[in-house]
């Protein structure tokens, strides 16, 4: 892997800025951490769940009985047994008349033993009477398609439209119509490690503690609080070490709710780790979205006005998930593109239900419109680097305010896509391309894209707006932090040491960051949509300066100076003639107050909050507004030879070049990327949910379900650019999700123009490369105008 970075500024060797190792790596590779699975209670129980096998079917009966008198079997428990025997409050959890997906959870066994658990579960009878299956949402939106859902009138969930006024008029005059129908395919997060949850009560108190994987812990607390009829002071949530999320570990799932219910009746802990099938079953899946995208063009490339038809698959959901309304927002990506309707659907199936996985909607919409460039780049003979450049928000027009509302903060688009085209050599790529056309089977192609990741979601109800943190220095000086959120692996811990030791003036060892615990930690939304970096981070930044500011205040009133003329250096606060070491500044603080400054608070602690301006949550009265805060983006080329007689493709080369703006720390701005673009790489090449006609996951193992592995990944050569955002003092945006949604529209569009057909559905496996090969449409060689 090779790097590079432009405008980079100095490094500094410690604080804001230091390509510092991860304090969390040594301890967790050497197997030192904390995960849900790990902790171990006295008299700890385990769970497991009886699933539904069948896509669509009525529950006419559940027979437990020899389950429970299984030996070591604490309890087997079904919907029936909500109320009555669980105390539960509000909606089932477990499927009680009919089941909608393969994985739907229907009864729950505790025993002694997870396998003696799991035998009870695959004990329990339960008998089906199949349904009518819908897995084609286009089909689904038909008014005589089976229902989902039998209480309901259509498997519409929502329907969300927008149009500028120009919309019709634009397109009138328009020199060239581009049409292009795309399609994304279902994909699953897929962890290091899978959901896991402890739950404990305490009897004697009343209280609930639970350990678990779910990034938002206060909205676990809430929901347990509320379906257990339990005040949130009773129950205890805490997020140990988590083995990454990439969405799967967002919003609150059936048996998280479950469990403390268990630990609560049984008065026992109760464990549950799911399994690998697990997982690919009943987890949230992600993408799976149809668009049939218009582009109204001018003859030399402009893109005047953009016209999308949207559905979205979201599964057996009734409210339909924030994918179909990101990519509602985003579709016009980083074009300056003025004119915009949309008609958006989002409908359900047969399938399991939609929700976050790294990237949601905006990597569907990213797909759409880079996909469409190209089309319409050989449409109109052009360059698709060219078509790019005449059409990219231009740098003095940022903050850019699109057509859907959403305002981008901050970029110099055409700056990283000519950095990318240099990192790759992209002329000579192209004269490569050329001496090479006459191979008869290995063929070259050259894919471009270039998105934008939108990140820091909040959306009214939902939360996510704002940051948190607490610090309190203790007496050894040490100062113990408390960031709101929470961390999946993304090395928070080392980003908070640094910016907290920047303010002070010491070394980030002297910072201990605490895991995300509801007893001590702010309230916050967590760690999903990348939004630490924009609200959490500079709500660091305010804490530390907080802090820094109050010992400073404590020292100029003892030595008898202005504050402005004291500066932190480790140990010692200095000034132009005195000095007072930061040991008796803590000693003031917390035992001679009488010393302290006339009204000020004893203790060195303070919290810090920051609201992220850049947020509108009301649709306006064009279905307009901004539900992300900041913008990063990246330009990739990317090289690939496809052997037309085999399908295979092989990546010869990938150019990434990326703006997260400030990196408060290089080297885990540049391993989150790489992770990124790995998964990106799955997602176009690899990775698929399958079902068949009659609902049944085909593709519930990962003998099925095709990952890549290190061996898959490319020479990656990365770039680096630093354009702050002007909407938080850190001028920091998110970073971990631009690689993910880059990868399938680059390759995408390098494996199309070696092919020389259309191919606009991935995963590019050499199947559907071979049949895009021997029935596809035959595309315009680039340089070529189509007639």
């Amino acid at each position: 892997m090779a790097e590079h970075n432009g405008h980079r500024k100095e490094t500094i060797r410690s604080g804001i800025g230091a390509p510092l190792r991860r304090r969390e790596t040594e301890r967790l590779i050497q197997g030192m951490g904390t995960y849900s699975d790990d902790v171990q209670l006295p008299n700890q129980t385990y769970a497991a769940f009886v699933r539904s096998f069948h896509g669509h079917a009525e529950i006419r009966g559940i027979n437990v009985e020899a389950a429970r008198s299984l030996p070591g079997v604490l309890g087997v428990f079904s919907a029936t047994d909500w109320e009555d025997v669980l105390g539960g409050i509000g909606p089932w959890p477990l499927a009680s008349d009919a089941v909608y997906h393969v994985g739907q959870p229907i009864a729950v066994a505790v025993a002694h033993t997870r396998s003696a658990a799991e035998d009870a579960a695959n004990t329990v009878l339960v008998d089906y009477e199949p349904l009518p299956v819908v897995l084609d949402p286009e089909a689904a939106m038909q008014p005589d398609a089976p229902l989902v859902f039998a209480d309901t009138k259509t498997n519409l969930v929502r329907e969300m439209h927008m149009a500028t006024d120009d919309v019709d008029d634009v397109f009138a005059r328009a020199d060239k119509i581009v049409r292009v129908r795309t399609q994304t395919q279902r994909i699953i997060a897929c962890p290091m490690e899978p959901r896991a949850m402890v739950a404990s009560y305490d009897p004697a108190t009343g209280e609930l503690a639970i350990w678990s994987t779910v990034k938002g812990f206060y909205g676990l607390r809430n929901q347990v609080a509320r379906m257990l009829g339990m005040p949130e002071t009773k129950i205890r949530a805490i997020a140990p070490n988590i083995g990454g999320s990439f969405g799967a570990k967002n919003g609150v799932y059936p048996e998280e709710v479950l469990l403390p219910a268990l630990a609560k009746y049984l008065r026992r802990p109760v464990k549950w780790t799911e399994t690998r099938m697990e997982h690919l079953a009943a987890s949230h899946h992600g993408r799976d979205q149809r668009n049939y995208i218009e582009l109204a063009m001018r003859s030399d490339g402009r893109v005047l006005g953009v016209r999308d038809r949207m559905i979205g698959d979201t599964g057996a959901d009734r409210a339909g998930s924030a994918s179909v309304t990101a990519a509602f927002l985003y579709i016009t990506g980083p074009y300056d593109i003025q004119t915009y309707g949309v008609d958006a659907y989002a409908v359900a199936t047969n399938k399991t239900s939609h929700g976050s996985v790294r990237g949601i909607g905006k990597a569907d919409a990213s797909f759409v419109i880079e996909r469409s460039m190209d089309v319409a780049a050989r449409e109109l003979g052009m360059d698709p680097a060219e078509i790019r450049f005449k059409n990219l928000v231009p740098e003095e027009k940022f903050p850019y305010l699109t057509a859907t509302g959403a305002t981008l903060d901050s970029g110099r688009y055409a700056e990283c896509l000519q950095m990318a085209l240099d990192l790759a050599g992209y002329d000579e790529l192209r004269k490569e391309q050329a001496a090479l056309r006459d191979r008869p089977t290995l063929k070259r192609g050259i894919g471009v894209s270039f998105v934008i990741e939108p990140t820091g979601a909040a959306r009214r109800g939902s939360g996510g707006g704002y940051g948190a943190c607490r610090l309190k220095m203790e007496l050894s000086g040490i100062v113990s932090a408390y960031p709101a959120g929470g961390q999946q692996g993304q090395g928070h811990a080392t980003a908070v040491s640094q910016i907290v030791a920047d303010r002070l003036g010491f070394s980030p060892e002297m910072v201990q960051v605490f895991e995300a615990d509801s007893l001590v930690t702010p309230y916050g939304a967590g760690a999903g949509s990348s939004r630490t970096s924009s609200t959490v981070m500079p709500a660091v930044l305010i804490a530390a300066n907080q802090l820094g500011e109050k010992i400073l205040r404590i020292a100029a009133h003892r030595l008898g100076v202005d504050a402005r003329d004291l500066r932190l250096e480790g140990d010692v606060i200095r000034g132009s003639e005195r000095q007072i070491t930061l040991r008796e500044v803590i000693q003031i603080a917390y035992q001679d107050v009488d010393r302290l400054p006339p009204g000020e608070e004893p203790a060195l602690e303070v919290t810090g909050y920051f609201i992220n301006p850049n947020h509108v949550y009301e649709f306006d009265e064009k279905g307009r507004r901004n539900e992300f805060s900041s913008y990063p983006y990246e330009a990739v080329v990317a090289v690939v030879d496809v052997d037309t007689e085999t399908g295979m493709v092989d990546v010869l080369k990938y150019a990434s070049v990326h703006d997260c703006g400030t990196m408060i720390n290089p080297r885990i701005v540049a391993t989150q990327h790489l992770g990124s673009i790995a998964q990106g790489i799955g997602a176009a090449l690899y990775e698929e949910m399958r079902y068949d006609e009659d609902g049944k996951l085909l593709t519930g193992t990962f003998m099925d379900y095709l990952l890549p592995t290190a061996h898959e990944i490319p020479n990656l050569v990365l770039g680096h650019m630093e354009t702050p955002t002007p909407f938080n003092p850190l001028g920091s945006k998110g970073a971990g999700e631009t690689g993910t949604i880059s990868a399938p529209c680059a390759l995408g569009n390098a494996i199309e123009d070696a092919i020389g057909v259309e191919l606009r559905q991935p995963p590019y496996t050499p199947e559907r490369i071979l049949r895009a090969i021997q029935s596809g449409k035959a595309i315009p060689a680039l340089g070529m105008k189509a007639h």
